[in-house]
């Protein structure tokens, strides 16, 4: 692609001009720790790579994470017999050239090799915004490897790449959910609309989120989220972006406040703690992510659904789905038996064939009553006759005879949304030939089996019908 000489001018001058912030070694040091490791040397023996202790607890195992008591790193745990293992994080730093803000991409990586730490961190690409967060460029340099299967970023090192170009057709974009250099935005927003913001303490308290995304749509309640230690719901600030008191705004009186800090929920979890009023991170972080509006209606009680049921994050919504298909039939939505089955996947296999048989019923009963009034519409000639259908039962009949899916249309016939007639020879009656579908007196499908044309006479037959019987209407 073709680089305009401004642009490739400002991106020499920004190779010039740019260096590592200050504290650029504590903030790499500081990722350096969390690519550790929980080393299982025994049942209950545990050895933690960050800071060369060992301790003892139970109930531990392999790709679990745990917190080390000395360190309180929380770390994934390994058996003894990993060889090679690496961590790889996405770091962003963000400076300030002329009127630009430019956003650094960098790759951190570190090899675990038979008891051994290595690590390389390399920048990759550059994005540069205006005054107003609105990017302008984004660039990558020759330590990118580009093709149709994504990207890889070599490691040469400590070594820069100096030729940066725009990304070609194989490059994906350079994300921005990353790991923020946190202590140089103080006074890089001084005297800006975010200087206010609170981003770099938000910045050493989050571990990924979107800096673009918290600039470009600004809302003064993230500050206030942020004072608040709030911090996981400080990425979401529009939500909270309303005036009025603690619990209009988050949903829940003022009293749940150091809970929500201690646990730093995310949005998904106070969605469920409004719902609940519960206590309980375990329950909190389960059913994050569900709607559960879907709920209230039943008045269902968490704590119960967790400890009384089989209920899992794969099967919430067949939970659901049986409560629906329960109250349909009528049961009784106050019982524990009915709300807290034992088995989820079972009740509502049960309660699934009992509701089909009964939505059938009625179903049936309606198309019945249809039918009757239909029969005005009875026309025959000396070789078709064309009659309503009766049941559900003549609509699947119709369906396997034709090969057809006439009976799908079963709820659309109950409801008077279209009307299902069969076309027949005049001394078989019994034998499909045609199936009718009518809408507001006029013939809109006609098919014989496996959905074929009609004949000429067929549709000269159906033609009158429609003319002398269903226009009369």
């Amino acid at each position: 692609m073709y680089i305009r000489k401004k642009d490739k001018q400002l991106f020499e001058e920004l190779d010039e001009n740019l260096t590592l912030p200050g504290n650029w070694n504590k903030f790499i040091f500081d990722i350096k720790k969390t690519h550790n490791l929980i080393i299982k040397m025994s049942s209950n023996e545990f050895y933690c790579t960050n800071c060369k202790s060992i301790f003892i607890k139970s109930n531990l195992k392999v790709s679990d994470y745990c917190v080390c008591p000395k360190c309180k790193q929380e770390l994934i745990i390994r058996n003894k017999t990993l060889k090679h293992c690496e961590f790889k994080d996405n770091l962003g730093v963000l400076q300030k050239y002329q009127d630009y803000y430019i956003l650094r991409h960098f790759e951190i990586i570190t090899y675990y090799c038979n008891g051994n730490f290595r690590t390389d961190v390399c920048e990759y690409g550059r994005q540069i915004f205006n005054d107003k967060f609105y990017k302008l460029h984004e660039i990558i340099n020759d330590h990118i490897i580009c093709n149709t299967g994504g990207t890889t970023i070599r490691h040469n090192g400590l070594l820069l790449g100096y030729d940066w170009h725009y990304f070609n057709s194989h490059w994906r974009g350079l994300g921005d959910i990353l790991i923020y250099y946190p202590y140089n935005l103080k006074e890089l927003f001084n005297g800006t609309q975010w200087q206010y913001s609170q981003l770099w303490i938000l910045a050493q308290k989050e571990r990924y989120f979107s800096i673009e995304f918290l600039l470009r749509t600004y809302r003064p309640s993230i500050e206030l989220l942020i004072k608040l230690k709030l911090y996981k719901l400080a990425l979401n600030p529009r939500t909270f972006d309303k005036e009025g008191n603690f619990e209009k705004r988050f949903g829940v009186d003022k009293s749940y406040l150091k809970y929500m800090q201690k646990h730093n929920i995310d949005i998904n979890e106070l969605d469920v703690l409004k719902y609940s009023k519960i206590k309980d991170i375990r329950i909190l972080k389960f059913f994050s992510g569900y709607n559960l509006n879907d709920l209230k209606t039943y008045n269902i009680d968490l704590r119960k659904l967790k400890k009384f049921t089989n209920i899992e994050r794969t099967n919430f919504y067949e939970y659901v789905d049986y409560l629906n298909m329960s109250r349909e039939l009528r049961y009784d939505m106050k019982s524990k038996k009915i709300l807290y089955p034992d088995n989820i996947e079972e009740s509502h296999n049960r309660v699934q064939k009992l509701y089909k048989v009964n939505k059938d019923k009625k179903i049936d009963k309606k198309i019945s009553r249809i039918s009757k009034k239909l029969m005005v519409n009875i026309y025959q000639n000396k070789k078709y006759i064309i009659f309503p259908a009766k049941s559900i039962d003549s609509l699947i009949d119709e369906s396997n005879q034709q090969s057809n899916c006439v009976q799908s249309y079963a709820e659309k016939y109950a409801e008077r949304k279209c009307d299902i007639y069969f076309m027949r020879l005049l001394d078989n009656q019994d034998k499909s030939l045609v199936t009718v579908e009518v809408r507001d007196n006029k013939v809109v499908q006609q098919r014989t089996k496996n959905n074929e044309v009609t004949t000429k006479e067929q549709q000269q037959f159906l033609k009158l019908w429609e003319e002398k019987i269903l226009n009369r209407a």
